[in-house]
This record gives C-alpha cells, sequence and structure tokens, in this order.
C-alpha cells in the first residue's frame, strides 16, 4: 500500500481550494445490511461502486469518479497532505454549516460537503468493506488476490468470534493472518497476548 503516498495530491500552497484535496475510496451506500437509520437513498442503485460492474478489472486499478453515485467518501482509509488551512476550512464548515446537523455520518458527510466533487477516488481494494464481497453489493467487482486492505465495519468483528467459527470468508482471512502473526512472535520471544 506503499503506492498511496505517491498519489499526486494537491499540495498545501492549494490551500484547499484544488480539485484533489484528498483521496479515499467510495463509501459503500448498498446499506446490505438493512439498517433503519441508513439514509434512504443509501441504495445498491445509488452506489458508486455499482457504476464498476461491467469492467471489475478497471474496479481493482480505478475509483470511479469522485461524483458518481452518492459521492461520499468512506472515511476508514484517507490519504491527505497535512494542510493548516484545509483543517481550518473543515472546522469552519462545522462551525457555520447548517448541514452539520443533519450528517448521517460525521466525517464522511462533513467531508463530502466541504469538498464535493473535489478528492481523489482510490480503489476499493484499499478499503474493501467486508460486505462488498456479498451478493447484494459488489461480488461482481470483488476479487480476493487484489485486496490490500479490509475495512471491517460493523459487528460482528472477526476479533469478537473464535478461530473456525467465523460467520465471513474475510473474518477467516484475520485469523489466518493473526494466528501468522502471534507464532512470529512467540518465535521471537514476544508473547504480550496481544
Amino acid at each position: 500500500m506503499d503506492e498511496l503516498m505517491d498519489l499526486d495530491l494537491d499540495p498545501p500552497s492549494f490551500d484547499g481550494k484544488g480539485s484533489r484535496v484528498f483521496a479515499a475510496s467510495h463509501a459503500c451506500v448498498c446499506n446490505a445490511l438493512k439498517k433503519p437509520h441508513y439514509p434512504k437513498n443509501w441504495i445498491h442503485a445509488n452506489c458508486a461502486f455499482t457504476t464498476q460492474h461491467k469492467d471489475p478489472d478497471a474496479a481493482q486499478k480505478a475509483g470511479p469518479s469522485p461524483t458518481a453515485g452518492l459521492g461520499m467518501p468512506n472515511g476508514g482509509l484517507q490519504v491527505v497532505n497535512p494542510s493548516k488551512t484545509v483543517y481550518d476550512l473543515i472546522l469552519q464548515r462545522l462551525a457555520t454549516s447548517t448541514a452539520v446537523e443533519s450528517y448521517d455520518f460525521a466525517d464522511q458527510s462533513l467531508l463530502s460537503d466541504a469538498f464535493w466533487g473535489r478528492w481523489v477516488p482510490i480503489p476499493y481494494i484499499y478499503n474493501a468493506l467486508k460486505t462488498m464481497a456479498w451478493p447484494e453489493t459488489h461480488e461482481e467487482i470483488w476479487q480476493d488476490d487484489q485486496i490490500k486492505n479490509i475495512h471491517y465495519l460493523l459487528s460482528p468483528k472477526p476479533w469478537e468470534e473464535k478461530p473456525g467459527e467465523e460467520i465471513y470468508p474475510t473474518h477467516r482471512w484475520w485469523w489466518t493472518y493473526n494466528l501468522e502473526r502471534l507464532a512470529h512472535e512467540k518465535g521471537n520471544g514476544i508473547m504480550d497476548d496481544f
């Protein structure tokens, strides 16, 4: 994932006015778990990733346009050039926008409001929500061997389950890697129960 550090983003000197303020994957707005408190427009047809179903290979290399679907970045992984001016713009939006009270997802809603269409969409593989592998969301683009980072949103989390009793295949991945990590650490004299 080191390649994310080389993304072409606006330099701090652009003062948050450029078209590449930060990078993120889109929020998947399919509401696969049918959470009743989610916005009514969070449906499969409004999801940016749905626009990539016809070209799964391209979905591994590029994210949909920043304005595709509902145009909302996911807050799980962001790439930024630290900037006091951008920080101040965010604080100003928090202090002055009446929309803040209606934000359904604080960070995501705020960033999409403050920087609408002015962020760099990265492929889902860098922030693959565990629900995106499901048939009702984006199994059309999901490719196990391309995933670089899984976002274990919503409960249950894999670490809340026991090895061999995982509910989702991606939870099994977590246990496989975690058990390998623990064995490696034990072999190096590290036994801290983490």
